[in-house]
């Protein structure tokens, strides 16, 4: 029996989205959105191909039970067996009850200091939250069983709060000029509630919630639920280890964190 290398399959998926922002930087040169589009549809169409068929893949925005609208958003990953879309534009915009999401997600081909990437996610992130009506699951296993608790949650052994909470995420094909030392302190201002879960710069690393116990990182995919007063931000770079490469492997772990959202779903 010949065994299946992971590593490798992700580092030929990360090397097909490096290759998708080479190609559009070269046949859009200066027009930086349209090579940017040509990088964005290249990652949905990866999760697209890579999800189970419980999960729908588009860009849009959006929509809560009042008809309030967010932003335009790179990627959203949501219920396709819970009403999907209420509408859908010539563009191929989508228009999805924020009841029926999991994820969303902010792509960008080159990381631009100057650009503040994340900090203007993170600014979406909180309009999202402050805006858009989206009634909490509340976890009735979270403090432990007790008599309270729902056959539900004791089932599902979930260690976040909220079980439908949104999870969000940047990912970055190039790193550009990116220093973890110069967010570092954005980070620390603001609360785990209006950061992305995860930011992943394709060739670089990963920014992700953490505690550091002895040699081992312990991470915490669900940073506004944390208990632990030695949790930090941190920049992680994944070892390119068995067959792999460091762009396959941040990719694998966002595949990875996507596939298994603090969700009931």
């Amino acid at each position: 029996m010949i065994p299946l290398n992971i590593p490798a399959i992700f580092k030929s998926d990360a090397n097909d989205m490096i290759k998708s922002r080479e190609d559009a930087i070269r046949i859009h040169g200066t027009n930086i959105r349209a090579a940017g589009d040509e990088v964005e549809m290249s990652v949905r169409d990866y999760l697209l191909r890579m999800l189970p068929p419980r999960y729908y893949v588009a860009q849009g925005h959006l929509v809560d039970v009042s008809g309030n609208a967010s932003s335009q958003l790179d990627v959203i990953i949501s219920d396709n067996f819970n009403l999907p879309s209420l509408q859908t534009t010539k563009d191929g915009t989508r228009y999805i009850p924020i009841d029926s999401v999991y994820t969303v997600g902010e792509i960008k081909s080159t990381y631009k200091k100057s650009n503040r990437p994340i900090e203007t996610f993170s600014g979406t992130i909180k309009d999202i939250s402050e805006n858009l009506q989206h009634l909490e699951i509340l976890n009735t296993a979270y403090e432990g069983v007790n008599t309270d608790t729902l056959l539900r949650d004791a089932t599902l052994e979930k260690n976040n709060r909220v079980l439908n909470r949104i999870f969000y995420f940047c990912i970055f094909i190039n790193g550009g000029d990116f220093h973890f030392e110069d967010i570092s302190s954005f980070y620390s201002s603001q609360p785990p509630k209006q950061l992305p879960n995860i930011v992943v710069i394709l060739d670089k690393g990963l920014i992700l919630r953490a505690s550091i116990l002895g040699p081992s990182i312990v991470i915490n995919r669900y940073p506004e639920d944390s208990r632990n007063d030695q949790e930090d931000w941190y920049f992680v770079p994944f070892s390119n280890e068995n067959g792999g490469s460091l762009e396959g492997n941040h990719l694998g772990y966002l595949y990875y964190t996507i596939v298994e959202p603090p969700s009931l779903k």
